[in-house]
């Protein structure tokens, strides 16, 4: 398929066109009802079954679901699969109503809070106390709350001594807390151009131990927790002094936060994500999930837990333990695999705590447009995630495995006219847009910025070998402030032999 051919599939209206079927969901709504326009659907999830219902039937039209205003919070990740796919004739969309400010979220809002004579917040959660939920991202007044961290500022607190483990450590000044064992508390390392994170298990005046070996082990200083590296140490009770900041302790139940001047707490509007993920498109190469579309809706508020294994960030979101051993990429929070000829217009993703989009296996021809990500733990948008997916050469779980099915390869995809800053919020070494074993990837006309390591990396292979990576466009982007705390990266990343690929028209500084 052409790209010209591409364009033409992608005309479609803001509005539902003549002739198309279309159902309403309202937050005063009910399921019960038919879903026209004076009897609503409620949730979203009862319009997916009334559009499965009509592609049963056999699409004779296209098919709009207007959604209206209001928190949409998730209980499960929105799933799509064959059953939700439009025809190459007729499409299916969700739009947000003209004017109306539609949330999809996995998170949920917490209340009740009680104020001490110190002035410091507590609530309690017993869900966390009981060990069905953790969180490390806070929402408030929708803006990333700092989890209580110390030193406060970067650059005060350096690695001193490091044993053979690389699990005990000695530091240059002695914590501002007695001792850290049980309070969730992470040792975050800074690297080159990436970033490690491991629980502290004990802590005594300038020495503390972690669950975990810090860094990605094998590869030299550049990865790995060593004497002189820049570190701090985050989520810690004792920790709380400044505006702004939170502590969960998970033993008793209890959320605590430090409030800014002016925040009441009657009216303080708070979030905490819940799910891992907020929405997965799952075709297969047999039936990919075909002219799908998105337009107008916000999806936010999604967790990334520590892993078992700690963090120990390789390059753009990958993570592992040693060299040798199976390296991860971070999971996405809108996950495509085959999805063809779907879009996402006129988004916003933002307070997501993993990776925000991922483009994986299969997917063909599909469009990000006019979208705005920010807030991002990880990368902004991954084109040629693979997260899912056989590799080849037997290097299943390797950092540099192409598909085992070339065919496979995420191609014909566009990221154009997005907005895409504080990406990396978490995984100092996510970038805005990273694009790897891809065909024919257009990257136009996007303005990025607000990062801590690199713009836009494009390719990922430490050699001139051969692989899916061709054909990429960059083209007429604006990038700026970026690499602001990281080295070895910059607005452009480029990596490995890509045929094809063009670089023009881009305007990066700062």
């Amino acid at each position: 398929m052409s790209l010209a051919c591409l364009a033409i599939a992608w005309v479609i209206d803001t509005v539902p066109a003549d002739g198309d079927l279309v159902f309403h969901v309202s937050k005063t709504g009910g399921d019960h009802q038919s879903g026209s326009q004076q009897s609503p659907f409620l949730t979203l999830k009862r319009a997916q079954t009334a559009v499965r219902q009509e592609i049963k039937k056999g699409l004779r039209s296209n098919i709009t679901i207007i959604v209206h205003g209001g928190v949409y919070e998730l209980s499960t990740p929105w799933e799509f699969d064959e059953q939700d796919s439009g025809t190459n004739s007729h499409y299916i969309k969700y739009i947000a109503s003209k004017g109306e400010r539609v949330v999809v979220s996995g998170g949920r809002q917490i209340k009740n809070w009680a104020v001490s004579t110190e002035n410091l917040w507590t609530t309690h959660l017993p869900s966390v106390k009981q060990g069905r939920w953790f969180f490390r991202q806070l929402i408030v007044q929708d803006q990333r709350m700092q989890r209580a961290r110390w030193p406060n500022a970067d650059g005060l607190l350096h690695i001193t001594e490091v044993d053979e483990t690389t699990t005990q450590f000695s530091l240059d000044h002695t914590i501002a807390s007695p001792n850290l064992a049980g309070q969730d508390t992470e040792l975050v390392v800074y690297q080159n151009w990436s970033v490690t994170r491991g629980r502290v298990m004990k802590s005594r005046s300038n020495q503390l131990t972690t669950a975990t070996a810090m860094g990605w082990i094998g590869h030299g200083p550049a990865t790995t927790a060593s004497p002189g590296k820049t570190a701090f140490l985050e989520h810690g009770r004792d920790f709380l002094d400044q505006p702004g900041e939170w502590f969960l302790d998970r033993k008793k139940g209890e959320l605590h936060y430090l409030p800014k001047p002016g925040e009441r707490p009657d009216t303080l509007h708070v979030v905490a994500p819940v799910l891992d993920q907020l929405l997965q498109i799952n075709g297969t190469p047999a039936t990919p999930v075909r002219n799908l579309h998105f337009e107008g809706i916000r999806f936010r508020d999604c967790r990334f837990e520590l892993p078992s294994i700690g963090y120990n960030e390789i390059q753009a979101a990958h993570y592992g333990t040693t060299l040798r051993a199976t390296t991860f990429v971070q999971p996405v929070a809108i996950e495509c695999n085959f999805a063809h000829e779907c879009s996402f217009v006129d988004c916003q993703f933002t307070h997501l705590n993993n990776s925000g989009i991922g483009l994986g296996q299969g997917c063909r021809g599909n469009r990000i447009d006019r979208c705005t990500i920010e807030q991002i733990g990880g990368t902004g948008v991954m084109v040629g995630w693979r997260g899912k997916g056989k590799l080849s050469g037997g290097k299943e779980g390797k950092l540099d495995a192409d598909w085992a099915d070339i065919a496979q390869a995420p191609q014909l995809n566009i990221i154009s006219n997005c907005v895409i800053r504080d990406c990396g919020c978490d995984s100092f070494g996510g970038v805005g847009i990273f694009v790897a074993f891809s065909r024919s990837t257009q990257v136009r006309n996007n303005a990025l910025s607000n990062l801590p390591y690199t713009g836009i990396s494009i390719g990922y292979r430490w050699d001139s070998t051969d692989t899916s990576q061709t054909g990429c466009l960059v083209d007429s982007n604006h990038i700026f402030n970026v690499t602001t705390k990281l080295a070895d990266g910059g607005g452009i990343y480029t990596l490995g032999r890509q045929p094809g690929t063009v670089i023009r028209g881009n305007h990066i500084h700062d």
